[in-house]
């Protein structure tokens, strides 16, 4: 891939993803519960890295060719601008991408290295059998996904994760709890495992590397962030009497964190960011005053996520044409090589050469425009 080339690239993916966040979140308004909406952010997220692997593994539309009616000298301006511009943006990406990878990589390791000095805790002593077995039969975590309870001294929020195992971590300080405010919290965790919010976690982390200089990428992750505690805390509580004592376990959780140093990275934290949780208690109080936290007018997940596929379908198809030395002859580009090679190897032939060769002289391209020109000048459009 050319310089050039990388340039068109990272353009047409900045708008496309973009498009597919807005698209995303104005579907995640029109679907009927909060759940919904968290699942429909997870689609989002692997709608967005299929984009990439479409971008790189196969051919682009080209609808118009806005550089044919530019003189040589001009031409060859920008195109040497262009190529230094894709340079120094392709270290500049990448060098953001290695750092955001090696921090990524670092979390996880931090992770998977705290889960192992947890201790286990028989969560039956904490909290009904009966309870507990209705709750991971209604959110069916049984069997092979039992969920592994931990708890530990150096922890001042519960957080869950799903590596080989779904866990849950509790701070040793909540196993006092009253059974009513530990129920709120395992129910909230549970939900955040029956919801997959763990893989839309990693999803969202996958993207972030990649696009680590795009803000609706950001903002999306601050938008799914906020979705997810939405829908744990409507499956914290059953009743609508029961908001006012989440509320107050809640903040419970928060002063305890507020007195104590604890800079453990923990992913699906109970009760982290100060405006996540403002958001989230305003969010119970008016679930309180109205009694309900259904949508009016609103469309299934199914019907939401078969909208945003196709909804990226076209989006796929947006594709600026910044290249100037792209053919101006083909609708779409050529197959990339490394795709192009691979159906190459199994009799699939495909074309995998542009025209005006990337690896032409650039002088012998304009010069080509220019002879062009002279001979035939009416035959410019």
């Amino acid at each position: 891939m050319s310089s050039t080339q990388f340039l068109e690239l990272v353009v047409s993916l900045t708008v496309q993803v973009a498009i597919v966040i807005i698209v995303s979140h104005w579907l995640g308004r029109l679907v009927d519960s909060e759940r919904v909406q968290s699942r429909l952010w997870t689609v989002c997220y692997g709608i967005l890295l299929m984009l990439i692997l479409v971008s790189v593994l196969l051919p682009h539309p080209r609808f118009f060719s806005p550089w044919q009616q530019m003189s040589s000298d001009h031409a060859s301006t920008l195109v040497s601008f262009e190529m230094q511009l894709g340079n120094v943006l392709f270290w500049i990406w990448l060098g953001g991408t290695i750092l955001s990878l090696a921090v990524f990589l670092l979390r996880a390791f931090q992770v998977n290295r705290f889960l192992k000095s947890c201790q286990p805790v028989e969560i039956t002593d904490y909290v009904s059998e009966e309870t507990l077995e209705e709750l991971c039969r209604r959110l069916n975590l049984t069997g092979k996904q039992q969920v592994r309870f931990l708890t530990t001294d150096r922890l001042s929020t519960p957080f869950c994760s799903q590596l080989h195992y779904p866990y849950i971590v509790i701070p040793e300080f909540l196993l006092s709890f009253e059974t009513q405010k530990f129920n709120f919290v395992i129910r909230h965790e549970l939900e955040h495992l029956q919801t997959g919010h763990p893989l839309q976690l990693f999803l969202q982390r996958l993207v972030e590397v990649i696009f680590w200089f795009h803000p609706m990428v950001w903002w999306a992750s601050q938008q799914s962030a906020l979705c997810r505690e939405f829908a744990c805390d409507e499956a914290a509580i059953q009743t609508p009497q029961e908001i006012a004592q989440y509320l107050r376990t809640l903040l419970t959780i928060i002063e305890y964190g507020a007195t104590q140093a604890d800079e453990t990275p923990t992913p699906l934290a109970f009760g982290r960011g100060q405006s996540i949780i403002a958001s989230r208690a305003r969010r119970l109080t008016q679930i309180a005053r109205n009694h309900s936290a259904r949508k009016k007018n609103s469309i299934s997940g199914g019907t939401a996520a078969v909208s945003l596929a196709l909804a990226t379908l076209l989006i796929a198809l947006i594709w600026l044409p910044v290249d100037v030395l792209a053919s101006p002859r083909a609708n779409w580009s050529p197959w990339p090589t490394w795709s192009a090679d691979a159906l190459h190897d199994f009799g699939v032939s495909v074309h995998d050469f542009e025209v005006y060769n990337g690896r032409m002289e650039l002088h012998e391209l304009l010069q080509q425009n220019s002879t062009r020109q002279i001979a035939s000048p009416d035959s410019l459009r």
